[in-house]
């Protein structure tokens, strides 16, 4: 059978168009090549990204404020020998968080970007409640400038999933620890833990459709699996076709149920009941 010469045509036109597409995609890339070929693209970066991140750091910390609040409310209860929270930051970049820090807090600084010193030094001025100590050009998979145990507390947020090493950055973490001495009160205890079961409950709780549309899923792949034996003169094809989109069908309209779902738990019924609180 031979083909026709508009599907030829069609063919032709598909592969046209996904070349011209590639070149302009090329074209664009061209000078990010060239950038990083000459060795510069990582210094533009890491000029231009202190720009971008307080920008970001803005709109972060207005959405994040309560649950930040929430993680460092009990920082001051790590306060050592000194009388003072030291406190280190790894991968601290603007200072975005140096607003929740204990009043009196010394704050050590670690960042492998430069750059970002200047935009530290306006952040600390806007934070007069903190003693700024100093800050250290460095990895967090590499702080030797800073002592065994001479810290109370390490911070970092939004950084272990940029790390190179995320086994070496924690055993750096814990050098820099002062050890300190669990009391019977604090001690994990392995039935306290929550084991995989809860965690999938509390999760199913918190996303009932996600469940509900794997079950109508397993539901409709099995009846159709059942009734494949009584399908009379309806070709296999068609029928596994049929089951196909019904499963997929139930799986779409549970995921859209579920982010209209999302949507009222997160933005509709806490504007309700704050006007009605009102």
């Amino acid at each position: 059978m031979k083909t026709k010469p508009w599907v030829n045509f069609c063919q032709r036109e598909m592969a046209l168009t996904i070349s011209i597409l590639q070149l302009a995609v090329c074209i664009l890339a061209f000078p990010l090549y060239l950038l990083n070929f000459l060795g510069l693209w990582n210094r533009f970066c890491k000029k231009l990204f202190p720009y971008f991140l307080v920008r970001f750091s803005v709109m972060y910390n207005e959405r994040m404020a309560s649950k930040k609040q929430e993680l460092f409310s009990n920082l001051q209860d790590f306060v050592g020998p000194s009388g003072k929270l030291s406190l280190l930051e790894v991968g601290c970049g603007t200072g975005a968080n140096f607003k929740f820090y204990p009043p009196g807090s010394r704050v050590t600084c670690i960042d492998p970007n430069p750059n970002f010193e200047k935009f530290l030094i306006k952040s600390i001025a806007e934070n007069r409640h903190l003693q700024f100590e100093r800050f250290v050009v460095a990895t967090g998979e590499n702080m030797h400038q800073v002592a065994d145990g001479s810290m109370d507390v390490v911070i970092c947020t939004l950084v272990l999933c940029s790390v190179q090493n995320e086994e070496q950055i924690l055993q750096e973490v814990f050098r820099v620890l002062r050890p300190r001495k669990m009391s019977s009160d604090n001690q994990w205890s392995a039935d306290e833990d929550e084991n995989q079961l809860s965690r999938l409950m509390k999760k199913s709780r918190d996303s009932p459709f996600v469940p509900v549309g794997i079950a109508g899923f397993m539901t409709v792949v099995s009846y159709g699996l059942y009734k494949l034996k009584y399908r009379r003169d309806q070709k296999m094809s068609i029928h596994l076709i049929h089951v196909r989109v019904a499963a997929q069908g139930f799986v779409v309209g549970a995921v859209t149920l579920g982010v209209l779902y999302s949507m009222y738990k997160d933005y509709i019924r806490p504007r309700f009941f704050s006007v009605s609180k009102k």
